[in-house]
C-alpha cells in the first residue's frame, strides 16, 4: 500500500515539533532548576549544545547518504531542513540568553563577551537567520538558486568555523570541551571524502570525462 501524499510532510512535521517541544522543555528545566544569573547562564550552555547537534545533523546529512547509505542516513537527509530549522530555533533561543545575561548582569557579560567576540557571533547570527528565512520554498526562488546556494555554502562554513573556535579555545581550562572540537573536525572530514567519494562515482559513471 502506498503512502498517502502528505505522510512526508506529516512525519516532518512531527520532527520539528518533536525537537521544539524537547528544546522548549530543555530551557524551561534549565531556568526552573537554578534561578537568576546562573540559570541563565545554564540555559546559555544547553542550547550551544542543542544548537551544535542539531547543526551536525543538517551538516553531515548529505555525505551520510553518499558514504553510508541506509535507513538511518536517508531519514538524515530527508530532514535536513528540519534539522536546520531546529538549530535556528535552538540559537535563537541561545541568542535571548546572551540578552538576559546582558541585562541581568552587564559586567559579566562584558567580561565573558568582548568586542570582538559579539562582533564575530553577530555576523554568525546574519547567516543563521538568513539561512533559515530562505529555507522556504518561495523564499529560496525569491533569492534564486545562485545567492542561495552561495549563502547556504558560505554560512554553513562559517557557522562551522564559529563551533570551532568557541569550543576550540576553551580547551586549555576545560579538556571537555575537546570533544565538540573533534566531533567538529570529524565532520568536516567526513563532508570532504563524501565529496571525493561522489567525485569517484561520477567518473565511474561518466569515463570520458577529464580527471
Amino acid at each position: 500500500m502506498r503512502p498517502p501524499p502528505n505522510s512526508a510532510f506529516q512525519t516532518s512535521l512531527r520532527v520539528w515539533w518533536g525537537g521544539a517541544l524537547a528544546l522548549a522543555l530543555m530551557a524551561l528545566a534549565c531556568l526552573q532548576a537554578v534561578p537568576g544569573v546562573d540559570g541563565v547562564r545554564l540555559l546559555i550552555r544547553a542550547t550551544a549544545r542543542s544548537s551544535l547537534l542539531f547543526f551536525l545533523l543538517a551538516y553531515t546529512a548529505q555525505a551520510a547518504v553518499v558514504t553510508w547509505p541506509g535507513a538511518w542516513s536517508s531519514w538524515q537527509r530527508r530532514h535536513r531542513r528540519q534539522w536546520g530549522w531546529l538549530f535556528v530555533s535552538s540559537h535563537t533561543v541561545h541568542a535571548a540568553g546572551i540578552v538576559a545575561l546582558a541585562l541581568m548582569a552587564p559586567d559579566l557579560f562584558n567580561t565573558l563577551a568582548p568586542l570582538g567576540n559579539r562582533i564575530t557571533g553577530g555576523l554568525a547570527y546574519v547567516f543563521i537567520w538568513a539561512m533559515g528565512l530562505t529555507s522556504f520554498d518561495r523564499s529560496a526562488r525569491w533569492l534564486g538558486p545562485v545567492w542561495w546556494a552561495r549563502l547556504h555554502t558560505w554560512g554553513l562554513h562559517y557557522i562551522w568555523l564559529s563551533f570551532l573556535v568557541a569550543n576550540g579555545k576553551r580547551i586549555a581550562a576545560q579538556p571537555l570541551y575537546a570533544v565538540p572540537t573533534l566531533l567538529l573536525l570529524a565532520a568536516l572530514g567526513w563532508r570532504l571524502w563524501a565529496s571525493r567519494q561522489k567525485a569517484r562515482q561520477v567518473m565511474r559513471q561518466n569515463p570520458g570525462l577529464p580527471a
